[in-house]
């Protein structure tokens, strides 16, 4: 069974700690300006085609979507590794999913105005809750299926800012809320996730 790489734990700390940095700042000062200023401008711009695409790309990165793929790496991995692997994927995820919530609720930031919404969210703003899950789940697949940590690093980085943007767009997230989560998963998966963080 794999033990952790004690050299991930300083770059996961690292992770953390910018978390707790951005949650402190975003309610005020020139962070909280900067947050509420990019999140008007991608309102006042959100067309009819752009919502589509957001409540599109937003939705995949829903438990009944993720989990599914999240259990093939395993089974991949499994096939390649011994099947005590083939959890790892989803028990990565879940106890990710697990901590931010209960971080969220420690921070407890209010969602951007009521009137911006389009769609119903659920609890708190950050970390976004689907920015996270979606690069956890990404980050643990690719660990599972032995992919580089350069491709690994780029495909988590695109996940978060496709998923984090489609948040905005539907206007239940500030960006500090998707930096936030952003933040939150790479940590987790340094810290927990076998596979593409040392390759």
């Amino acid at each position: 069974m794999a033990v952790p790489d004690l050299r991930r734990l300083p770059a996961a700390a690292a992770a953390f700690a910018a978390v707790m940095i951005v949650a402190a700042a975003a309610d005020h000062g020139w962070l909280a300006d900067a947050d509420r200023r990019a999140f008007e401008a991608v309102r006042e711009r959100r067309g009819p085609t752009a919502i589509k695409v957001a409540r599109l790309v937003s939705g995949l990165a829903e438990p009944g979507v993720a989990y599914p793929v999240l259990a093939l790496a395993g089974v991949s991995a499994a096939r390649r590794g011994g099947w005590w692997r083939a959890g790892v994927p989803c028990a990565v995820v879940a106890g990710g999913a697990v901590a931010r919530r209960r971080l969220s609720r420690a921070i407890a930031r209010k969602r951007p105005p009521e009137d911006a919404w389009l769609i119903e969210p659920e609890g708190f703003s950050l970390p976004s809750k689907h920015t996270t899950f979606a690069v956890l789940a990404v980050g643990a697949a690719a660990g599972a299926l032995g992919v580089r940590r350069g491709p690994a690093q780029a495909a988590t980085l695109l996940t978060a800012a496709g998923v984090g943007a489609s948040r905005i767009c539907l206007g239940v997230h500030w960006p500090c809320d998707v930096l936030a989560g952003w933040l939150f998963a790479e940590g987790w998966l340094r810290l927990t996730s076998p596979g593409s963080a040392d390759r």
